[in-house]
């Protein structure tokens, strides 16, 4: 029965997202990590196992007040940002806004590193 239910799930199609590798420097890290994906069309921003709607004004200050009382309590006031390449470039710069007014002096969004050959 669980063979037939596995392949089952195993076969249907998902949701896949590319997200980038961390685009921290040598000697740089942060705890505060959002990690942002595009759902139908809402944008979702992810921070502390919650949720928040890019698109949504009370959960964009929710999210500010969380990322405030993070940074709070941290001496690296640096944000990494995590997102799939199809979120759009306003609720980027929306995140970016939150992120200023929260405290947080620097802002890194991610890029994928490229493979080196062998």
């Amino acid at each position: 029965m669980m063979y037939m239910l596995s392949g089952t799930l195993t076969r249907n199609e998902g949701v896949v997202f590319d997200l980038p590798e961390t685009g921290l420097g040598e000697g740089e890290s942060t705890d505060l990590v959002v990690l942002m994906m595009p759902h139908g069309h809402d944008t979702f921003a992810f921070f502390d196992d919650a949720r928040y709607v890019m698109g949504d004004s009370a959960q964009c200050a929710q999210l500010g007040e969380q990322l405030s009382e993070r940074a709070g309590k941290t001496s690296l006031k640096t944000l990494l940002v995590l997102a799939d390449k199809r979120v759009q470039m306003g609720d980027l710069m929306r995140l970016a806004a939150i992120a200023r007014t929260s405290g947080l002096e620097k802002i890194l969004f991610a890029k994928r590193r490229q493979e080196k050959p062998e």
